[in-house]
């Protein structure tokens, strides 16, 4: 009987310390003994002893368990930031000024072809690791960090045992204690070669790119240039035949000689279109351009078309001002004007109407008509050089206009497009970036 109230006392203590090692704030052991001292009839001070000797060894039992429990956390955690370090070729590297202690990650070891272990992580071996082209700017970009508590960033190649060599970026940054001297620093390296060999592929394709347009350029604004006078010649030639057999031309003659000319004057409006659509864009830098002046500058030149036509243009009652080259500026509403004008119905006065709205960082323009209009299916060809939609005897054109308009409006940053969906007549619309101020920039 007294056994089995022992044994039955024992069982709740031992229940009874447990909760008086994780809530000592709650539970007093020693109330626990005075109740099993109480029952079982045994003295204070054995059971007081008892009492602190169980609750020592489960302390021990606890804290062996908890340390346990912890380092598997820690692991796991640190399994977890290799395995990121590996997925992201992100090294890591801290030096803990307090204890001496500096440590490089796997994936940093790795990086710098090194295997853990078999090297001792310091700041010399690592200077060593870097090209020597690198070293000096590397080695005094991290003496800045370290000296000043800077976060520093740098790009350069490193040398592999194996003789590879790869391209890394860093980040390096100090933590200064309050006299200013160096508790902790840390340093991240990151293998960018593969993304330096995509970059460098890209920047000369661009340059090959630019070098080609360029040429193609030149090439077009010389040989428009050098067209022109052999056809002057013709024109020339033709304009003497006619004067020297005046009155003695037969009808055939007379008809071969209009085509000649008919001829000269088509080729001599396709180069003058070719000569400007290739000068689009060399003019050296863009300044402020009042719209209105551009808009107006272009009606006058078509001052002629407009009253054989009897157009009614209405524009805005305020136009902003914008930066870009005044004459290409002037060319685009030349062609857009001069297209709602030739692209007409026969029996209708055209109707033309200049719109600018505001589109948050850009004005959006649209230049309407009340003529003949494009095709929904036609909307983007009409943009391509040398591209028309209509026989030269119904319209006259060179089928380039539009396609220097779209290469004035893309050089300047915005976009031109045809509206779709429209009942009657054409909507050109286009974007034109605002001008930045000084409010803007701060």
């Amino acid at each position: 009987m007294a056994c089995s109230v022992l044994t039955g006392a024992l069982a709740g203590l031992l229940s009874a310390l447990l909760g008086a090692v994780l809530l000592r704030s709650i539970v007093d052991p020693a109330i626990l003994v005075m109740l099993f001292v109480g029952s079982c009839g045994m003295g204070a001070a054995s059971g007081a002893a008892l009492a602190r000797v169980m609750e020592r060894r489960m302390a021990a039992t606890l804290h062996g368990r908890i340390t346990a429990a912890m380092r598997e956390v820690e692991q796991r955690t640190q399994n977890q930031l290799n395995k990121t370090e590996r997925v992201a070729q992100l090294g890591s590297a801290t030096h803990d000024l307090s204890t001496g202690c500096l440590s490089w990650s796997a994936e940093f070891h790795a990086i710098l072809g090194m295997v853990p272990g078999q090297c001792q992580p310091s700041e010399a071996l690592f200077l060593d690791a870097i090209h020597s082209a690198d070293r000096e700017r590397v080695a005094d970009a991290l003496h800045l960090a370290a000296s000043q508590g800077l976060r520093i960033e740098e790009d350069f190649r490193v040398i592999r045992p194996d003789g590879q060599v790869r391209s890394l970026h860093g980040w390096a940054e100090g933590e200064l204690a309050a006299d200013g001297s160096l508790l902790r620093f840390d340093a991240t390296i990151q293998d960018i070669t593969e993304r330096k060999r995509l970059e460098d592929e890209l920047d000369s394709l661009i340059r090959e790119l630019w070098r080609s347009n360029e040429e193609l350029e030149e090439f077009a604004y010389v040989a428009s240039h050098d067209l022109r006078q052999p056809l002057r010649v013709v024109g020339s030639y033709v304009v003497l035949l006619e004067e020297e057999l005046q009155g003695n031309i037969q009808d055939d003659a007379a008809d071969y000689m209009a085509f000649v000319r008919d001829g000269v004057r088509r080729m001599d409006c396709l180069i003058t279109d070719l000569l400007t659509y290739s000068r689009v864009g060399r003019t050296t830098a863009d300044l402020p351009v009042s719209l209105e002046g551009a808009i107006l500058a272009s009606l006058g030149d078509l001052q002629i078309e407009i009253e054989e036509s009897a157009a009614r243009i209405v524009l805005p009652d305020r136009l902003p001002m914008v930066m870009g080259d005044e004459s290409e500026l002037e060319r685009l509403f030349l062609n857009l004007v001069g297209n709602a004008i030739k692209y007409r119905h026969a029996q209708q006065p055209p109707e033309i109407v200049i719109g600018c709205e505001d589109a948050g960082e850009e004005w959006l323009i649209t230049v309407s008509d009340n003529g003949i209009g494009i095709p929904d299916r036609h909307a983007d060809r009409v943009f391509g050089i040398f591209q028309r939609l209509h026989a030269r005897d119904e319209y006259e054109g060179t089928g380039v206009g539009l396609a220097i308009c779209k290469k004035i409006v893309e050089r300047h940053g915005g976009y031109i497009r045809v509206e779709p969906d429209r009942a009657a007549g054409t909507t050109i619309a286009l974007t034109w970036p605002k001008m930045r101020t000084t409010s803007d920039d701060g």
